[in-house]
């Protein structure tokens, strides 16, 4: 056993192996800020008027707040205060700590996923990564030759500023368009945060994306919400350009499993993963009236930003579905107790309108899936209850279709019996799971036992207390 938990002496020795962690890119300050970003907010400032301002930082820029934060006070009249912790992600804008300081405006900076808010007039202050736009050029002349395809240009924010650049290099080649990121929450947006102008003639299936920036999890969403012919990747850092595809089928396969557990669960943890993107509610009582219609139970969870050790306290939860920005990475990872999935993938497993359909793009953005969305399916008047039984394909069990049944009581009351077609009673294995528990919660007994004396307690380490034989105190 290692003497770093346990030593026969008693005494805790250090380990001298120390564990190297990839460090995240720490932003400069010439890359967050500058005099025509001062100047920007000088002017929405003077403009709107506005008296209590709040600074968003994510903690990469956090180290230049202080500067920034002197910059801005010294140059107007305001008052401005940092928001060094924000409730969810840092790429969505915090209202909820902004109305804490009864502030009537946000400047956000850093990378965003540009949700739509409605309580407070927001301004996205974006990276400025260096790029090399003739290398740029060189390298669309080269994979791309005129008179070729159509392409779709999408820049990641760092490296909008040189959108324009882009435009005037690429401006004399035919079938090219250049996506703008949807900073007014007004703009009619194509996909996820971008708008492209020009679509009506030029058909992004039988086009090809370049993607400028990272391969990350912007990248990632970006590249399965849009469908085209072939996807590419400029990364400015190292000046490649290649192709890409990560839409991979082991991904697929992991979703398409999470769908299936869905359809097995019997009780769905609602997280809510933002506060203030608009219609969030509207999207929770749409996920909650669908697991109604197919005899499930829902438990709405807000527990700020997540981490597998929050939502391991739910233990009765079979699957969460997690409503939130389309930038959330909490999808790609495996250390959470049970699946977590997006609110499209739910749809799948519990909206029969999806029955036997394989979608061709995935929907991240949870407002496409509301009336007048994209993606948004209503099932038609009795085709809830004309759906037939199926088979598991994980336990291989029968699933029964409970819409075909006559419900006692409304689920969310938590009935225990439902009626099948043909007039029999049955158990509802939704509320077995509260039944058969064993621990039920502390069961505080206030006034029935006598005070307990403070005594004082033992002092040391783990492995060595130091037991203290004073009287009590």
């Amino acid at each position: 056993m290692s003497r770093t938990f346990y030593s026969s002496d008693a005494t805790l020795e250090e380990d001298a192996e120390t564990v190297k962690l990839e460090e995240e890119y720490l932003p400069t300050l010439e890359e967050t800020w500058d005099e025509q970003e001062l100047e920007k907010c000088k002017k929405w400032i003077g403009e709107n008027n506005f008296k209590r301002i709040s600074l968003q930082f994510p903690d990469t820029l956090l180290r230049h707040s202080v500067t920034i934060y002197e910059q801005l006070k010294a140059s107007t009249e305001a008052n401005f205060f940092i928001l060094g912790d924000t409730s969810y992600g840092s790429c969505c804008v915090d209202e909820v700590a902004a109305s804490h300081v009864d502030c009537d405006a946000l400047i956000h900076f850093g990378k965003t996923c540009l949700s739509v808010t409605t309580r407070i007039p927001v301004l996205y202050i974006f990276l400025r990564f260096g790029i090399s736009v003739e290398d740029f050029q060189e390298k669309v002349a080269a994979s791309f030759p005129e008179g070729d395809e159509p392409i779709i240009v999408f820049s990641d924010s760092p490296y909008n500023h040189a959108k324009e650049r882009f435009q005037e290099v690429l401006s004399t080649r035919e079938n090219m368009l250049i996506a703008s990121l949807a900073t007014d929450a007004n703009t009619k947006r194509n996909f996820l945060c971008w708008t492209v102008e020009g679509l009506p003639q030029i058909d992004p299936e039988q086009s090809s994306c370049l993607f400028v920036g990272e391969d990350d999890q912007t990248f990632f969403n970006l590249s399965l919400t849009v469908k085209c012919s072939k996807w590419w990747i400029y990364n400015p850092r190292n000046e490649a350009l290649s192709t890409a595809n990560p839409r991979t089928s082991a991904w697929f396969r992991r979703r398409y499993y999470y769908v299936e557990v869905c359809k097995d669960a019997q009780m769905i943890g609602i997280v809510m993963g933002t506060l203030t993107s608009s219609r969030y509610l509207e999207m929770a009582h749409r996920m909650q009236n669908l697991a109604k219609e197919c005899g499930k139970k829902t438990i709405l969870i807000s527990v700020g930003k997540i981490n597998p050790a929050k939502l391991a306290n739910f233990s009765d939860v079979d699957c969460f579905v997690l409503i939130g920005c389309p930038q959330n990475d909490v999808f790609n990872s495996r250390d959470f107790y049970k699946p977590i999935l997006t609110t499209f993938e739910v749809e799948l497993a519990l909206n029969t309108a999806w029955k036997d359909t394989i979608p061709e793009t995935y929907c991240l953005d949870f407002k496409e899936l509301l009336p007048n969305g994209k993606f948004h399916r209503e099932c038609e008047p009795g085709q809830e209850h004309d759906a037939e039984n199926d088979v598991s394909l994980i336990t291989g069990r029968v699933r029964e279709n409970l819409r075909n049944g006559t419900v006692a009581e409304d689920v969310g009351s938590g009935r225990e019996l439902l009626e099948r077609q043909s007039g029999a009673l049955v158990s509802n294995r939704v509320t077995e799971a509260f039944q058969e528990r064993s621990w039920r919660g502390l069961d505080p007994a206030l006034g029935q036992h006598e005070p307990a004396q403070i005594v004082q307690g033992r002092s040391g380490v783990p492995i060595a207390y130091e037991e203290n034989k004073d009287a009590a105190m």
